[in-house]
């Protein structure tokens, strides 16, 4: 996108074809350097002529274009009226790009005449935090690096006839809640029933946390990374795109905290004093860049110098004509709940990464 003034025009011819622009559409007749010959029969020369028709009636306006290095003087504004009132026209309409002289301005504002200064659009105009926005996005995930079950104690179910298991079988990451069929002697019927269930059942109060050990250790995996991403944020390897891996252990020392975790393991149950986990976390951070005039051809402010209607002048890089909008500044406080550029967005992820990724990695303390 041409995204200054000077990058559109570069010469008075230039600003008048632009002004002719901007003020074509499909109700209207628009040309450019024009001589009409008024009332007095002396020849008067128009940068852009308008005019309109409605039934029999018919307004005409004429603009006149100041591509100048100085500010417009009240002359300029009585040659402006003096053409009007020779060629009868019903407005008059000066463009500038510096400016007006105190005089022009009150001279004007007396002869309904309007003045305009074609500029570009400020930072606040286009809205916060400025016409491009950058911030950063960082992604965490995680995994389960290692378990560690220490101390761990069985015991088996009175009257089932399983043998010891010496492991511990887990489906970390699975929807689905597995369940298992198991035999014991029933003490009234002395005979062997037979009962479905669930695969690492939580026996113990830590049932709160999570139904199955699987649960409770992905509940914990989950308060590491937060642990993580709640702590204050900054850039990774300066900004640039990047993954990095982290490492954290996960300490749950139930027994210290007054209670054993017991866990329901095909026919025994699982004493259970600590564990500690590791967690690896994957940080993947690249830039958000958004350019707001991206699609357009050009964005510019027209300020009206007598009133308050000034506006938007766009032109969509898909559309034959430019488009007129109101102007208004965003005059919201800089703080916290206002987007900056450079900002960090932590984005935390469900689910796990595959622990391999941090295989062969040489660890690094921070």
């Amino acid at each position: 996108m041409n995204a200054n003034l000077q990058d559109i025009v570069s010469n008075w011819g230039g600003f008048e074809e632009f002004v002719k622009e901007i003020h074509e559409s499909d109700d209207v007749e628009v040309k450019r350097d024009v001589t009409l010959t008024g009332s007095s029969g002396a020849p008067r020369q128009i940068d852009v002529y308008v005019t309109h028709s409605k039934g029999p009636y018919k307004y005409s306006t004429l603009i006149e274009c100041k591509y100048w290095n100085k500010k417009v003087k009240r002359q300029q504004i009585e040659n402006m009226y003096a053409s009007m009132d020779d060629l009868n026209a019903s407005k008059g309409v000066i463009f500038t790009t510096l400016g007006y002289q105190s005089g022009a301005e009150t001279y004007a504002r007396a002869k309904n005449i309007d003045i305009y200064i074609i500029r570009d659009l400020s930072q606040d105009e286009w809205g916060k935090p400025g016409k491009v926005i950058e911030f950063y996005i960082q992604m965490f995930s995680k995994t389960i690096l290692s378990i560690d079950l220490q101390n761990t104690m069985a015991s088996k179910i009175i009257g089932s006839n399983e043998e010891f298991k010496q492991n511990i079988p887990l489906n970390i990451g699975s929807k689905n809640i597995k369940t298992y069929k198991t035999k014991f002697k029933n003490p009234h019927t002395g005979q062997m029933d037979e009962f479905v269930a669930i695969e690492n059942q939580i026996l113990s109060t830590h049932k709160k946390k999570g139904v199955t050990l699987e649960k409770y250790l992905e509940k914990a995996s989950s308060h590491g990374l937060e642990s993580v991403v709640n702590n204050n944020s900054f850039l990774i390897n300066k900004g640039e795109d990047c993954t990095r891996y982290l490492q954290i252990n996960v300490d749950m020392p139930f027994k210290e905290k007054g209670e054993i975790l017991m866990v329901l393991n095909q026919g025994q149950i699982v004493h259970i004093p600590k564990i500690i986990m590791t967690v690896g976390i994957k940080v993947v951070q690249f830039k958000f860049t958004l350019d707001r005039s991206s699609n357009l051809l050009y964005a510019l402010a027209v300020e009206d110098c007598i009133g308050n209607n000034s506006f938007i002048i766009s032109k969509h890089k898909e559309e034959d004509r430019s488009n007129w909008s109101p102007l208004s500044i965003d005059i919201s406080p800089d703080n916290d709940d206002v987007l900056q550029n450079g900002s960090i967005f932590r984005v935390t992820t469900s689910g796990f990464f595959d622990p391999n990724e941090m295989k062969g990695l040489k660890e690094k303390i921070l």
